[in-house]
């Protein structure tokens, strides 16, 4: 379980690391980290609200590691905040159904590519990693 949630601490924090990129000004990678609505620009959302994304993922990623390593003030509350990161990352695995997730419609875009192979999958493994280190 060590193993696993120093994985997951690293993945989350690597994520973070883009998004602070991203709400500092990089554009690295940013056209293809959002979905496209047919026949309109790409939705990239301002940049204070990629910076709050960016805390939270940092947030996660702490999470992962006092999910194992617990603070003792923490204990009742954790595995509860475990659980539910773990539900909104499969939610968000399965998808909206439209745009994002293993059940998408929309295939053509450069995000769509990204999802189906490397996004939904890595989601729905995090979303199992925290269910199973809330579970443990």
């Amino acid at each position: 379980m060590e193993i696993l949630s120093l994985s997951v601490s690293f993945i989350m924090a690597v994520v973070a690391l883009f998004h602070f990129y991203w709400a500092f000004g990089g554009t690295y990678g940013l056209m293809s980290a959002g979905p496209s609505i047919e026949g309109k620009d790409d939705f990239i959302p301002p940049k204070w609200l990629i910076f709050i994304v960016a805390c939270l993922l940092t947030g996660l990623a702490i999470l992962a590691h006092q999910l194992i390593w617990t603070w003792a003030p923490l204990v009742d509350y954790l595995d509860y905040l475990g659980y539910l990161v773990a539900i909104v990352f499969v939610v968000r695995a399965i998808g909206d159904f439209k745009y994002v997730g293993f059940f998408k419609k929309i295939y053509n875009s450069p995000f769509a590519h990204l999802d189906t192979r490397y996004f939904s999958p890595l989601i729905l493994f995090l979303g199992i990693a925290y269910g199973a280190m809330s579970w443990c």
